[in-house]
């Protein structure tokens, strides 16, 4: 049972990246580090890691936002290698354990933290508690939605499927079937689903190059045709799935665009482009015309959600 807020320590740990921090006794953020999960065989090594670089002998408690479904005893990321129990972790840890999604984590800091932290494309501000909607590229694609009474509900939206919207985009999703049986959202919007869009431009182009993410973002700042060309598909096809979630969800209070990929990219975002294909819903154009959409700016928005969790459970015990 979480007992104090002081020396907990809260970790945002992605497919790509764990980022790391502790709370002070002000609730404030301490000692961020980012360490690669890929150099760690699991949660208990990576913490370790964290707390001699911080020299640190313990901590009070821990909240993991994992990007994952976070349910059962057993904890498997898609993305990364990392797999636990819960049992296992806590007991190994010797502390008090809080698991949760981590665009859960995400709503959370939205929810509780976003004052001024909010980039608006268009002219569009929530004025009432509606129903919002949090979706963020990273490696993986989240999305999350927070009621008008506050409550968060995590979800697997990301998982859905890519449906095109333009004859190019059905042409994309051909070549993409050589690769995958289904194509779901995370596909085409997250760090892999780039990398996948520039492949198959290239495809489509007559000649067949695989890159990293960051290759296709640096060719992009060089001015590179093929990789510009990407980027927009990118944020045409992730507008587009922004507003079927404001249509599925009625996210009359806003649709929110967080994430490391989204934060990497926010540079190449055309406002009028973005709002335009978010609107362009046949006869409920103008029910989405009247949707907020921003971009969450706040640095660490992950870790102050876990801090915003432990809070939570600590004021339930």
């Amino acid at each position: 049972m979480i007992s104090s807020l002081e020396n907990c320590l809260v970790a945002d740990v992605g497919g790509t990246n764990a980022r790391f921090a502790t709370i002070d006794s002000r609730g404030r953020l301490q000692g961020v580090e980012v360490l690669a999960t890929s150099d760690y065989a699991g949660p208990e090594r990576a913490i370790a890691a964290y707390l001699e670089k911080a020299e640190l002998k313990s901590v009070s408690a821990i909240c993991f936002a994992i990007a994952c479904p976070v349910k059962g005893e057993t904890i498997y990321m898609p993305n990364n290698h990392w797999k636990f129990t819960r049992a296992h972790l806590e007991k190994s840890l010797g502390v008090p354990l809080l698991l949760i999604n981590d665009f859960r984590a995400q709503a959370l800091c939205l929810r509780d933290f976003s004052e001024g932290g909010i980039q608006w494309l268009g002219g569009m501000r929530p004025s009432t508690d509606r129903m919002k909607v949090i979706i963020g590229p990273g490696t993986g694609l989240g999305v999350a939605m927070i009621t008008p009474d506050g409550a968060v509900l995590s979800s697997e939206g990301g998982h859905m499927g890519f449906s095109p919207s333009s004859d190019h985009q059905m042409a994309l999703l051909s070549v993409l079937r050589r690769k995958y049986h289904r194509i779901s959202l995370e596909r085409v919007i997250s760090g892999q689903g780039l990398e996948n869009l520039y492949w198959a431009n290239s495809v489509l182009s007559g000649e067949e190059v695989n890159l990293r993410a960051h290759e296709v973002t640096e060719l992009a700042h060089e001015g590179d045709t093929l990789a510009l060309k990407t980027i927009d598909d990118f944020f045409e096809i992730f507008a587009v799935a922004c507003g079927d979630m404001a249509l599925a969800f009625g996210a009359e209070g806003g649709v929110y665009l967080a994430g490391g990929v989204m934060e990497k990219l926010a540079c190449f975002v055309s406002e009028e482009s973005f709002r335009f294909h978010f609107e362009d819903k046949g006869r409920l154009a103008d029910y989405c015309a009247a949707i907020p959409v921003g971009v969450v700016t706040l640095k660490n928005p992950g870790l102050l959600g876990c801090y915003a969790a432990l809070r939570q459970a600590l004021v339930s015990a």
